[in-house]
């Protein structure tokens, strides 16, 4: 399992800083075209202690990868955590 904290603003994967992307976000790059791939890691939910799964994303350009967030204009902004893996990865 990864190692993550939190520092001020800044999420850190293993010591390197990720970003945030919301579903929204993700559509961008899809209609514009922009090649991404993304992978889930298995993280402890802050909020009742288990273990959840969430989206990491690699975009070509960037150079920190990108963890999926709720749209903080319609949401909490937190990041998006799944009990299980979607289907689409199994």
């Amino acid at each position: 399992m990864y190692e993550v904290f939190n520092v001020g603003k800044t999420i850190l994967l293993d010591g390197k800083p990720l970003s945030l992307v919301t579903p929204a976000g993700v559509e961008g790059w899809i209609e514009k075209g922009i090649p991404y791939s993304y992978r889930y890691d298995q993280v402890r939910d802050p909020l009742d202690g288990k273990m959840k799964y969430r989206c990491l994303y690699e975009k070509d350009g960037a150079e920190v990868p990108f963890v999926l967030v709720n749209d903080p204009d319609e949401g909490d902004g937190r990041v998006i955590l799944f009990d299980s893996l979607p289907e689409s990865v199994h």
